[in-house]
C-alpha cells in the first residue's frame, strides 16, 4: 500500500549519439555525480534532474537520488563504457531500498557500439528492479522514440521546445504525472504514432515556424484526460532502425483517444514537411559579405555541420582560413576543438606561436596552419548563463585563446558550448563585442543572441551534424524516409 508520502527514486542517464561522428563517447566524457552530490550539484539549474526533484517536493512525496550521469553529444557509446552506466544505474537502484515509483531522465537518442535503442535498455535495467512499480520516463525533444520504449516505460513525455529551454519544467512534468500514478489518480495510456520522416535541426523549431503550428494544437488538445502530448522530430544524425518523427500521447485510461490524436498530429507534421528546412544557409563568402552589410552586432554564423553540441567532433578548421580570406577587415570569434593544441599553447600566454591546428578526430578534415599570439588561456569549470541548462556547471578542458589581428580563436581540449555567452567569457572574450562571432550550434544559440538570430546564417559546410541529410550515408533506417527518398514517398 502507498502511502501519503511515496518514495520515488530519481535518476539521469542523459547522451545524444551522433552516429556519423568520428568521435566515439567514452567513460571520461560523463560527469557522474551519486545521491546527494547530485542533489547539491543540480539545485536551482534548468535540468531534469531538477525539475523533478523539486517538483516531487511540491507533491509531498519522497525524493530518493541515485544518480546523474551527463555526457555532450557524441559519437557512440564505447561497450565499455555503456556497461559502465548500466552499473550505475544498477547499483543506484540495488542500494535505495524499496521505492513506490522511478523517474528516469533520459536523452532517447543513446547508442552504443552494440546496441542501437541504448536508453529503452536503461528502462529495461530499472523495470526489473521496479517489478510492478510505476517508472516515469523523460526525454528530449530529439529522441528517437521507439515502440520498445512506450511498452517498458509506464508514462513517458517529451520537451515542448526547439530550441530547448523547458528542461526543468519536462522535469515537473514527468513528476507530477508519476506521482499520480503512484497515488493511482491516473491510469496512463500512451499511444506512439510514427513517420518516416527527417528534419533538420533548424528547421524543427516550435517557437515559429510549421513545427510551432503544430505544437499549438498540441497544446489545444491536451485537455480533459489527455494528459500529455510530446513530439519527437528526431535529431536527424542517427543511423539506427525505426529513425523518424515520433508523436506520443498519454492518457489517462483512453487509448483510443491516444491514438486518434497521435495519428492526427503525426499527420499534420508530414503535411508541412516541405516547409520544414534549414533558412539562410550560406558559403562563408557569401556569409561574411552578409556580415559587412548588416549592422546587427554580433552577426552569428552557425557552424551547424560541426556541431559538438549535435555531436559533431568540432575540430574542423575550415573557418580558420576562410574567415581570414573573407572577413579579414572584421572582429571574428570562433572555436576549435584540437586537445593537443590547447594543452600546447597553455604555457605561451603572450607569446607568438605559429602551429598546425584542427582534424584531431575527424580524418575527413584537414589541419591548417595557424599565426598569431596567445591571449589568454586557462581550465576549470563555469557554470552556463543561457537559457538552456541555466546553471549547470561545465567545462571545456584546458584551452587558450589565439588572437590573429582581430580574429580569435578559442582552441578547447574538449567539446565546448559556443552557443552559450558563458563559454565566451569564461576564456575572457565578450561575444557582444565583436562583429561576427561563429557558433557550433544548430539552434541553442537563439534564445541566448536573441537580438541577433533574426539574423544569424547557418553556414553551408559538411560535417557529421550537416543540415544537407541527404549526403549522409544511412545504413539501417527504415527505406524510403524523407527527404533521403523525397521520389519515393
Amino acid at each position: 500500500m502507498v502511502g501519503s508520502n511515496p518514495r520515488i527514486g530519481v535518476a539521469s542517464v542523459f547522451q545524444e549519439t551522433n552516429t556519423f561522428s568520428p568521435k566515439p563517447t567514452v567513460w571520461e566524457d560523463f560527469k557522474v555525480l551519486v545521491g546527494d552530490e547530485a542533489v547539491e550539484a543540480l539545485a536551482g539549474t534548468n535540468t531534469e534532474f531538477a525539475g523533478v526533484m523539486a517538483e516531487l517536493d511540491r507533491q509531498g512525496a519522497e525524493a530518493v537520488p541515485l544518480v546523474s550521469a551527463y555526457a555532450l553529444p557524441s559519437g557512440r557509446v564505447t561497450e565499455g563504457t555503456f556497461r559502465r552506466l548500466v552499473g550505475l544505474l544498477d547499483a543506484g537502484l540495488g542500494q535505495a531500498g524499496r521505492l513506490d515509483g522511478l523517474v528516469l531522465a533520459l536523452h532517447g537518442s543513446m547508442t552504443s557500439e552494440s546496441v542501437f535503442d541504448a536508453d529503452s535498455m536503461l528502462v529495461e535495467v530499472a523495470r526489473r528492479w521496479m517489478g510492478a512499480a510505476p517508472v516515469g520516463v523523460c526525454l528530449d525533444l530529439h529522441a528517437n522514440m521507439t515502440a520498445r520504449m512506450v511498452d517498458v516505460a509506464d508514462v513517458v513525455v517529451g520537451y515542448h521546445t526547439e530550441p530547448h529551454v523547458d528542461m526543468g519544467s519536462t522535469g515537473a512534468r514527468i513528476a507530477r504525472l508519476l506521482t499520480a500514478v503512484v497515488r493511482h489518480e491516473i491510469s496512463p495510456a500512451m499511444a506512439l504514432a510514427k513517420r518516416a520522416l527527417l528534419i533538420p535541426a533548424e528547421g524543427m523549431r516550435t517557437d515559429l515556424g510549421p513545427m510551432s503550428e503544430v505544437r499549438e494544437l498540441a497544446d489545444q488538445l491536451t485537455v480533459g484526460r489527455v494528459l500529455d502530448i510530446s513530439l519527437f522530430p528526431v535529431q536527424p544524425w542517427l543511423d539506427v532502425p525505426e529513425l523518424g518523427l515520433g508523436v506520443l500521447v498519454v492518457t489517462d485510461d483512453d487509448p483510443d483517444s491516444a491514438s486518434l490524436i497521435a495519428e492526427e498530429l503525426a499527420y499534420e507534421v508530414w503535411r508541412r514537411r516541405g516547409r520544414m528546412t534549414t533558412p539562410r544557409i550560406m558559403t562563408p563568402s557569401a556569409a561574411f559579405a552578409t556580415a559587412r552589410l548588416s549592422s546587427t552586432r554580433p552577426f552569428v554564423m552557425a557552424h551547424t555541420a560541426d556541431c559538438p553540441t549535435a555531436g559533431a567532433s568540432g575540430d574542423d578548421p575550415i573557418m580558420v582560413t576562410e574567415a581570414a580570406q573573407y572577413g579579414a577587415d572584421l572582429t571574428v570569434m570562433h572555436s576549435l576543438l584540437d586537445p593537443d593544441a590547447a594543452r600546447r599553447l597553455a604555457g605561451e600566454v603572450g607569446n607568438p606561436v605559429r602551429l598546425e591546428v584542427g582534424a584531431a578526430f575527424n580524418s575527413a578534415a584537414r589541419p591548417v596552419n595557424l599565426e598569431g599570439s596567445v591571449a589568454n588561456a586557462g581550465g576549470g569549470t563555469y557554470r552556463l548563463t543561457g537559457h538552456s541548462h541555466t546553471g549547470m556547471e561545465v567545462s571545456m578542458g584546458e584551452w587558450a585563446v589565439v588572437t590573429s589581428g582581430s580574429h580569435h580563436l578559442l582552441i578547447t581540449s574538449q567539446p565546448s558550448v559556443t552557443g552559450d555567452p558563458a563559454t565566451w567569457r569564461h576564456a575572457g572574450l565578450d561575444p557582444d563585442l565583436t562583429d561576427v562571432l561563429v557558433v557550433r550550434s544548430c539552434s541553442d544559440y537563439r534564445p541566448n543572441f536573441a537580438d541577433s538570430a533574426p539574423d544569424a546564417i547557418t553556414l553551408d559546410l559538411p560535417g557529421a551534424s550537416t543540415p544537407r541529410l541527404e549526403s549522409l550515408r544511412f545504413q539501417h533506417v527504415p527505406r524510403p524516409i524523407y527527404p533521403i527518398d523525397p521520389v519515393l514517398i
